[in-house]
């Protein structure tokens, strides 16, 4: 069922579940309705502070934020209160993550994932029936044949890979998933439920408190509560969980907490000449959608300890380029044929950077609770690493005859300041192995709490340059899959 609190007041200002989820974006819809499904004898509380449509500007007023020294364009547009999320402005764009984002790079000073790729593959068919993706190959020789002349010949030893995005329709998971909300029988879903308050009892949360801005208190008391609210709102109401600003101690008390803040996000290097018709872009084929993209190859990522970026190829008309000379003239080693100017586009993996935080000031929103500061302080290794997969692409091209490379804008620190994100908030409550290295444990439960956890990209501990809705999912379903069978689940 579903119910506004904003126009239905509850029966009782006390609702009692056996878990209680605060976020109805893509990480709480999914989680919510696979608990229901898998537990029929539950009663699931889905909590989501906006409504069906979008927010007003006094709900958008909650998420204010101060920023530091470097711009955040996309601060605003990149968060949605509203049922659905930031499923509202997703561009579908879907992929696991590489085998090595889940690795360590010695260079970096935090661990990488604290789980194993399997450990989220196995939930990886679940996460694309709710993406609505109907095919799960994303190895991209499965298609090279079917496209022989305009992927890119490789050497073996190449220091260049290649990689395959699908793409979700994409889905909007508050209209397509409505109705399924309203049928389920045992899940509420309750509308204009701003989460304000969290209890604590020594090392559990007993209730929660929803409000809509203007109406009274609803308190719902849970044996387990789930954060969804994306990666900034679920960071900041651990940071207000706290009864002291310290950070000298485990879960909401960790050095870790807020710490890490990233964003993908673009560099334009420059430009190539490359055989006509390369296909690294987005296309249709047999009604499905694709895009190759062109990385770093493993072997290069873990001898070099590079980070995991990717370019995109757009072709575009450049007469003026000083490679316009060169093309298809054996004489200067290139191969024969006919030859394309592409504008390179790349996603860049930031590094995690402690001294990039989210922190809480003295000032407070409409719900009481204390606002946050954003200090986004991208690695200066970032923008370096992408400029050396750049130039490694230039190589690739020279060495076998296929094209040149141009560089049209520099690796400087003004165009690094320039650069604007792409609304995937990540690292900030970030997953490990143990209780000192993060704030998570690989069940995505807070560490020193029975019973909080994390549904969010914000548990990322590594990035890469996949959109993250897709994990987020994946994760999801494998947290709905952990707290129905918990030992002592129910109870």
């Amino acid at each position: 069922m579903i119910k506004d609190l904003e126009t239905e007041s509850p029966a009782h200002n006390t609702l009692s579940a056996d878990i209680c989820i605060a976020g109805a974006g893509p990480a709480g819809i999914v989680l919510a309705l696979e608990l229901a499904r898998a537990r029929p004898d539950w009663h699931i509380v889905l909590c989501e502070a906006g409504g069906p449509d979008n927010a007003t500007e006094a709900e958008r007023d909650i998420y204010n934020v101060s920023l530091g020294e470097k711009s955040y364009p996309v601060l605003d547009f990149s968060r949605r209160r509203r049922l659905g999320g930031t499923s509202i402005h997703w561009g579908g764009w879907s992929k696991p993550l590489d085998t090595t984002d889940y690795e360590d790079n010695p260079k970096w000073d935090v661990p990488a994932w604290p789980i194993t790729p399997s450990e989220i593959e196995q939930h990886l068919d679940r996460a694309l029936y709710w993406t609505e993706i109907d095919n799960g190959e994303f190895n991209l020789a499965s298609i090279r044949q079917a496209h022989t002349g305009h992927l890119l010949p490789l050497r073996k030893d190449s220091a260049i890979g290649e990689q395959l995005f699908r793409f979700s329709p994409p889905t909007r998971f508050g209209t397509r998933y409505t109705d399924e909300l309203r049928s389920q029988e045992n899940l509420t879903c309750l509308l204009h439920a701003n989460l304000h308050e969290l209890e604590k009892s020594g090392d559990r949360i007993v209730s929660a408190s929803v409000k809509p801005l203007n109406g009274d208190s609803t308190s719902i008391n849970a044996d387990q509560f789930v954060l969804a609210m994306g990666g900034m709102e679920s960071t900041r109401h651990l940071l207000n969980l706290r009864d002291k600003d310290s950070d000298d101690g485990i879960g909401i008390y960790s050095k870790h907490l807020g710490r890490y803040f990233s964003d993908h996000y673009g560099a334009r290097p420059g430009m190539i000449l490359a055989p006509e018709g390369l296909k690294y872009h987005r296309f249709t084929q047999n009604n499905e959608t694709l895009m190759p993209v062109l990385t770093f190859s493993e072997q290069q990522i873990r001898q070099n300890r590079e980070h995991n970026s990717c370019m995109i190829l757009t072709a575009e008309s450049a007469d003026d380029s000083v490679l316009n000379q060169y093309g298809g003239q054996p004489a200067l080693g290139f191969h024969s044929g006919n030859y394309w100017h592409y504008r390179v586009q790349m996603i860049v993996e930031p590094r995690p950077n402690p001294s990039s935080r989210l922190i809480l000031t003295n000032e407070r929103c409409a719900l009481g609770m204390r606002r946050m500061h954003l200090d986004w302080k991208p690695h200066r290794d970032d923008f370096n690493s992408a400029y050396r997969l750049y130039r490694s692409l230039g190589e690739e091209l020279n060495l076998t005859g296929l094209g040149r490379s141009q560089i049209t804008r520099q690796n400087t620190e003004a165009n690094q300041a320039a650069a604007s994100g792409a609304c995937h908030h990540l690292g900030t409550t970030r997953m490990a192995a143990n209780e000192h290295d993060g704030v998570v444990d690989t069940n995505l439960k807070v560490f020193g709490s029975d019973n909080l956890f994390v549904a969010s990209s914000s548990v990322f501990p590594r990035y890469g340059y996949s959109n993250p809705t897709l994990t987020i999912a994946a994760l999801s379903v494998r947290l709905a899959k952990h707290l129905s069978q918990a030992e002592g689940a129910g109870q």
